[in-house]
């Protein structure tokens, strides 16, 4: 029977999530200057580009890394894995010149379908550019979370955090501080920098030459896909979720609402950070565990660590509650409490999600994506029906985002319960 060993994990997990901090604080100091400086009905336009690139991303990835994570780890020889990942890398790419070409008319869609888009120069078609970076910044990462390579892949988070400060200290010196500049410092400058190394390392090393003999790019492109749409549906169908509501209150009311909504979830990333960690060193093993036995005992250890994760985390929601009023200031003081209610139920549905990656060593990653569309489709038509505003939008997201996450981990227990 499989043992899944966290122990000997935590000097990793510690190692990758100091290095997503960084990352993400990069990224918080930046949003919070942007916030500071436009103002909620300046920096709703922000956050919108900002939803673009990172739905955008979702899309484009469509569930590929998780599969190419799964599927590297059960390849049969070396030339399979390398072949694997240059595949895939051909294929983000190729994405991304798509992407390209498409940024201009999307951003004119955009406009149209979202009118306080209007006159914002280069933003968006940046913005649209920048989610296909991003979509090949995510694989680069699942790559290294297949080979087990987490030193690389700590230390160049830890270079796109500082990338990103240095080019926004850049434009603050020049003072050039835009919506525009702020989405090149978070995104297009430092993804482009990061990939363009890495790539030209890639084209140079040993490993990567004369594999293509014996393999079929078509039959691993498949294989890849099968797998990863079921986990590419559940993955963007979650991310748009947080979304949702920041759209229709765009829609439907005035933009302080939206900046009201997009400064909470300005502070989110400090749980989601956490989040990515922990699923980045336990998806590997997790994908290997058998038995319905070894699945029940996994569940168990979660149970267990219960007490310690609400323990830290709640302490953390109300210290970043306060450093959310300190450093937004009086004028975003109505988005505190959209924050505790958003924060409280993203914490559930992160302990509740750590159980649920269980779905990858049944292998029915159809069970998620089927789970979030209905949760989507809820989200959406309550988002529109009942009252519209940031602080009532929270509930309806912490609801439905609690919803779900129970209902996977139940239909996931029955299913083992059957299969013994």
């Amino acid at each position: 029977m499989y043992k899944l060993k966290l122990h000997p994990k935590i000097r990793t997990l510690l190692n990758v999530l100091s290095a997503n901090i960084f990352n993400n604080f990069s990224s918080f100091a930046i949003t919070i200057l942007a916030a500071r400086l436009f103002g909620p009905a300046e920096f709703a336009k922000f956050a919108l580009a900002v939803a673009v690139t990172t739905n955008l991303s979702s899309v484009l990835d469509f569930g590929t890394s998780v599969a190419l994570v799964r599927l590297y780890n059960v390849a049969s020889d070396d030339e399979e894995k390398i072949s694997l990942l240059i595949v895939i890398n051909k294929w983000k790419f190729g994405l991304l010149l798509l992407t390209i070409c498409f940024s201009y008319p999307g951003s004119k869609l955009l406009a149209k379908t979202l009118p306080m888009l209007q006159s914002t120069g280069l933003l968006i078609n940046l913005a649209i550019i920048s989610g296909g970076l991003l979509s090949i910044w995510t694989t680069t990462r699942a790559i290294e979370q297949a080979q087990k390579k987490f030193q690389a892949f700590q230390k160049y988070t830890l270079v796109y955090g500082l990338l990103r400060l240095i080019t926004a200290l850049i434009f603050l010196m020049l003072n050039k501080i835009s919506n525009t500049t702020i989405i090149v410092s978070l995104y297009f400058l430092p993804l482009s920098l990061l990939i363009s190394y890495r790539q030209i390392s890639e084209m140079v090393s040993y490993g990567y030459k004369n594999v293509f003999f014996t393999t079929n790019e078509i039959k691993l492109l498949k294989s890849i896909f099968y797998y990863g749409v079921w986990v590419g549906i559940a993955g963007i169908l979650f991310s748009f979720m947080y979304q949702i509501p920041q759209f229709i209150l765009a829609r439907k009311t005035d933009p302080t609402e939206v900046g009201i909504y997009s400064a909470s979830l300005t502070f989110l990333p400090v749980f989601l950070l956490i989040n990515d960690a922990i699923r980045t060193i336990i998806l590997p093993d997790v994908s290997a565990i058998k038995d319905a036995k070894s699945r029940q005992l996994f569940r168990k250890r979660m149970w267990q660590i219960s007490p310690i994760f609400f323990g830290v985390m709640i302490t953390v929601l109300i210290i970043m509650s306060c450093v959310q009023y300190f450093l937004l200031g009086q004028v975003y003081k109505a988005s505190i409490p959209v924050f505790l209610v958003m924060g409280v139920s993203t914490l559930l549905a992160m302990y509740l999600g750590y159980s649920n990656t269980l779905i990858h060593s049944i292998g029915i990653p159809h069970v998620g994506a089927v789970v979030n569309m209905i949760s989507a489709v809820t989200l959406t038509l309550l988002s529109i029906i009942l009252q519209q505003s940031a602080f009532f939008m929270s509930f309806i997201l912490g609801s439905v985002l609690i919803f779900g996450e129970v209902s996977t981990y139940l239909v996931v227990k029955n299913i083992d319960k059957d299969m013994q």
